[in-house]
């Protein structure tokens, strides 16, 4: 497909037998055909729209998902259904890398 088929410069464009599909690039919302970035402190959801992080949560500088939210306080997560950050439950550490909580081992074995 030329000229990416149509979709907006930051979407991608699959093509597929008789027909194509465009869908905008990670960090960006919209519908294909027209993709915009996230605003600072808000990120993609459902690909359509953009939702602001947590109120007391910093950003990194990707903004692709809830987990770019990185909450302030220490073992706290981003939660995508209250859009706020809550404590890792009894038991469970958070992991810094998928920043969700992780069960662990060892503090389930005291």
């Amino acid at each position: 497909l030329t000229n990416n088929g149509g979709c907006h410069i930051d979407a991608i464009c699959t093509n597929t037998p008789g027909n194509f599909s465009c869908e905008c690039r990670p960090g960006y919302s919209g519908d294909g055909y027209s993709c915009s970035i996230c605003p600072v402190h808000h990120f993609p959801f459902n690909e359509t729209e953009c939702l602001p992080c947590p109120v007391d949560s910093t950003v990194m500088l990707k903004w692709r998902s809830i987990a770019d939210c990185n909450c302030t306080s220490l073992n706290y997560y981003p939660d995508i259904q209250t859009l706020t950050c809550l404590p890792c439950p009894l038991g469970s550490l958070l992991d810094n890398e998928s920043n969700t909580c992780k069960s662990n081992f060892f503090l389930n074995l005291i």
